[in-house]
C-alpha cells in the first residue's frame, strides 16, 4: 500500500520552465496548498561548472548502458534507436533551464497561424497578443539582455537590460550582415548584464558557455528566478520523486499521484487540480503510463493524439576558417548576433516557414578541436558528437590543430519543424528507470521538408561566412534536432478530436488536470521555445488564479461544477 500525503489544493508535476512559473503565479493566491513533485534535486547555488574537472555533459548524462539508449542522473532512460534525434534532458529543480543558454526569443505572431498563412499543419487556438503580457512578465522576472526595436518582431513593451558584451566574432559578422544587405539584430539572452533580484550578479563574460549552472545566479534559471519567491509563499517542492501515474476516481477526475521517494517507497499525493509540466518527452510518457478502466489509452488521450506530433527544431551548422578572430576567449557566448531575414514563410523558396540563423559561435575548447569538432555548436543533438578528419592523427595533427583552434567561426541554423503524427514518443515495451517506471522511446525522422529547409538555410550561411572574411569553409552538418527542445505531444486546440487540452491548457477530457510545458505546442516556431514555455504557464497559472475556487470546488464529486 502506498504512503498516503496530506491532500494538497494543486499538484504540479516537474519544476522546470513551466512549472516553476505556475507556481510563482499561483503561489499568490492566499490559502491555497500547492505541492511540486521533483524526480531530481536542488543544484547548488555555489556550484561553479567552469572550475569543475568534470565536462558538463559527463556530470548530466551517465554512459549509455547499450546502443540507443540514454540514462540521466536523476531521471529515466529514453530509447532513440528509431530516431536520427537525440535530446539532452536535465532532471533537477528548474529543469532544462539549469543547463540552456540563456536563449529567451520570442515566437512571431506568424507562427501561432501556420494553417492560415501556408496551409500546412495548424493554427493555435490563441494569438501572439494572448501570450504578449506574458512574455512581458516573464522578462521582467527572469531579467532579459538584448537591444529593444527589432523591426523583426513586435515591439517589447518589457525592455530588456542593456547588451551583452559582443565578441570579436560577432562584430566580424555585423561586417557581413551589412555587405550581404540582410537585416541583424544583437541576440536577446536570459543573462543580467546588472544587478538584478534575488542576489543575482551580472555576467562577468568570464566563462566560455552559459553551459550547466551559473555561479552568479546571471543565467535566468527559474530555480534561482520563480522558485525562491515560490516558496517562501508556502509552495512545497518534493525532490527525488519519481511520479509512477497520474490517478483518477470513478467519475474520471484526477485525484494525485503516485511517486517512488529516494529510498523507493511508493507514496500518494492527492490533490483537487492536477498540473503536468514534464516537457515534451516526459509528459506523454507519464500520460500514457497513467493507464485505468476510464483511460485504457493512456489519462487524457481520447483523441489519440498524446505523444504524437513530436517537433524539436531542424538544425544545421556551418563552420568557416578566420585568420582574422581568436575566438575562444573572446566572450563569444555571452552575446551573439542573429538574421531573421529568411524567418517568414515564402512560398518562392519551394518550403514551408522558414528559419533563423545565429552568428557567432566560435572554436570549440582543445580536446574537441583535437578530436575533430569545428565549433562549440555542435552538441548531442544528432545523438553524438560529430568527428571529422579536419585534425587527423599522425603528423599532420598538430599543424591541423593549429589552424583550426581558435580561428573557426559558427553559423547555426535553426527552422520551423512541422508537426507529423509519425514522429512521436511512445511508452518502450521493455526499457523502465531505475524504480520499474516504463520509459519512453523515441520516433522521428526529419521530413522534406525540414531538409528542403536545411538546403536553402546552409547556403545562405555560406554566403555570410564568405561575406564576413571566411577563407574556407570548415564543414557543414546537420543535427538530428535542437537537444534542449521537445515540444507538440499533447497540442492545444479548441477540438477535442484533434488536440488534447484547450487554449487554457485544460485537457478536453479530465477537467481537473492542466498540461502546461511544452507539449502544447501546435507549431515549433523558429527560435528556442523558453519563453513561450513560460508565458503559456504564467497564462495557465492567471487563469487558475482568477478561477481557483471555481476549480477546486468539489460538489457531487465534480470539480468545476
Amino acid at each position: 500500500m502506498p504512503i498516503s500525503e496530506d491532500a494538497a489544493d494543486v499538484l504540479i508535476i516537474g519544476s522546470g520552465a513551466s512549472g516553476a512559473a505556475f507556481a510563482w503565479r499561483l503561489s499568490k493566491v492566499p490559502g491555497i496548498r500547492i505541492v511540486c513533485l521533483e524526480q531530481g534535486d536542488w543544484v547548488q547555488p555555489s556550484y561553479n561548472p567552469n572550475a569543475d574537472t568534470d565536462n558538463e555533459y559527463l556530470r548530466l548524462i551517465a554512459p549509455p548502458p547499450s546502443e540507443g539508449v540514454n540514462r540521466f542522473n536523476d531521471g529515466y532512460p529514453y530509447d532513440y534507436t528509431q530516431s536520427v534525434w537525440q535530446p539532452g534532458m536535465y532532471h533537477g529543480v528548474g529543469g532544462g533551464t539549469v543547463h540552456y543558454e540563456g536563449g529567451l526569443t520570442r515566437c512571431h505572431p506568424s507562427d501561432f497561424r501556420v494553417k492560415t498563412i501556408t496551409g500546412a499543419a495548424d493554427d493555435w487556438p490563441i494569438s501572439y497578443w494572448d501570450l504578449e503580457p506574458f512574455y512581458d512578465l516573464n522578462d521582467r522576472m527572469m531579467g532579459v539582455s538584448g537591444l529593444a526595436g527589432n523591426p523583426a518582431t513586435p515591439p517589447r513593451s518589457a525592455m530588456p537590460l542593456p547588451p551583452a558584451k559582443i565578441g570579436r566574432g560577432p562584430q566580424i559578422f555585423i561586417r557581413g550582415f551589412e555587405k550581404l544587405g540582410w537585416h541583424w539584430w544583437i541576440s536577446t539572452r536570459g543573462i543580467v548584464t546588472e544587478s538584478y533580484g534575488e542576489g543575482r550578479l551580472p555576467c562577468d563574460y568570464r566563462c566560455s558557455s552559459c553551459g550547466l549552472g551559473c555561479h552568479r545566479k546571471a543565467k535566468a534559471s527559474v530555480d534561482v528566478v520563480y522558485w525562491p519567491e515560490a516558496v517562501r509563499n508556502g509552495v512545497l517542492v518534493k525532490t527525488r520523486s519519481r511520479v509512477r501515474e497520474i490517478t483518477v476516481n470513478k467519475d474520471g477526475l484526477a485525484e494525485g499521484a503516485l511517486y517512488y521517494d529516494e529510498e523507493g517507497h511508493l507514496h500518494e499525493q492527492k490533490a483537487r487540480l492536477v498540473v503536468v509540466a514534464c516537457n515534451g518527452v516526459g509528459t506523454p510518457r507519464l500520460l500514457l503510463n497513467s493507464k485505468s478502466p476510464q483511460f485504457p489509452d493512456g489519462l487524457a488521450n481520447s483523441s489519440g493524439l498524446v505523444g504524437k506530433n513530436l517537433m524539436s527544431h531542424v538544425i544545421g551548422y556551418t563552420v568557416g576558417l578566420s585568420e582574422e578572430v581568436d575566438s575562444f576567449d573572446d566572450g563569444l557566448r555571452a552575446g551573439g548576433v542573429f538574421t531573421e531575414q529568411f524567418y517568414e514563410h515564402d512560398p518562392t523558396r519551394g518550403f514551408v516557414n522558414g528559419y533563423r540563423l545565429s552568428a557567432g559561435y566560435g572554436s570549440a575548447g582543445p580536446l574537441e578541436t583535437a578530436m575533430g569538432c569545428p565549433s562549440v555548436s555542435m552538441g548531442l543533438g544528432n545523438g553524438r558528437r560529430p568527428i571529422w578528419d579536419m585534425t587527423p592523427w599522425g603528423d599532420r595533427h598538430h599543424a591541423a590543430f593549429k589552424k583550426y583552434f581558435r580561428h573557426t567561426l559558427g553559423v547555426m541554423m535553426s527552422g520551423d519543424d512541422l508537426p507529423e503524427e509519425s514522429n512521436q514518443v511512445i511508452i518502450d515495451p521493455s526499457l523502465t528507470d531505475d524504480s520499474g517506471i516504463p520509459a519512453p522511446k523515441l520516433v522521428y525522422q526529419r521530413g522534406e521538408n525540414g531538409e528542403k529547409l536545411l538546403d536553402h538555410a546552409a547556403e545562405r550561411a555560406k554566403e555570410l561566412l564568405d561575406a564576413s572574411g571566411s577563407t574556407e569553409i570548415v564543414s557543414v552538418s546537420r543535427g538530428g534536432g535542437a537537444i534542449g527542445h521537445y515540444l507538440g505531444t499533447a497540442r492545444m486546440g479548441d477540438d477535442p478530436r484533434t488536440s488534447v487540452v484547450d487554449g487554457w491548457c485544460r485537457s478536453h477530457d479530465v477537467r481537473n488536470l492542466f498540461i502546461i510545458d511544452g507539449s502544447v505546442f501546435v507549431t515549433s516556431g523558429t527560435v528556442a521555445p523558453t519563453s513561450t514555455i513560460g508565458a503559456i504557464a504564467l497564462r495557465a497559472g492567471e487563469y487558475v488564479a482568477d478561477n481557483a475556487r471555481h476549480l477546486l470546488e468539489r460538489e457531487g464529486g465534480v470539480v468545476g461544477r
